[in-house]
């Protein structure tokens, strides 16, 4: 078994890595890192150059949030990530379905 380049993998490899993955990891595989707003649909690309340097490489953005970019929002952004070899423009949102997120918090809690 040999190596394969990300760009070869299929989507279903990507997704099941994706919520381990560094930002350094992100950047030396070439994917593609977007935000949204869904409370005024700005939309914006993320440089993980900028996010590296500024959070250090072992920072993972799943189930991260941002405060929104544009003047007097007070939404917050969702990360969006494209794989490589994967279309461009087709984001998948880098964050746990909320089922799964009411799940972990509720199994997290030793009173239960």
């Amino acid at each position: 078994m040999g190596y394969k380049k990300p760009e070869n993998r299929g989507l279903g490899h990507h997704l099941s890595v994706a919520p381990h993955m560094t930002a350094s990891q992100l950047r030396r595989d070439h994917w593609t890192i977007s935000t949204r707003c869904p409370r005024c649909h700005l939309d914006c690309w993320v440089d993980l150059s900028v996010v590296i340097r500024l959070s250090g490489p072992q920072v993972t953005l799943w189930n991260r949030w941002a405060r929104c970019r544009r003047y007097g929002c007070p939404g917050r952004m969702v990360f969006l990530f494209t794989p490589p070899g994967e279309p461009k423009g087709v984001f998948w949102p880098m964050h746990d379905p909320p089922e799964a997120r009411v799940k972990a918090t509720i199994s997290d809690d030793p009173e239960l």
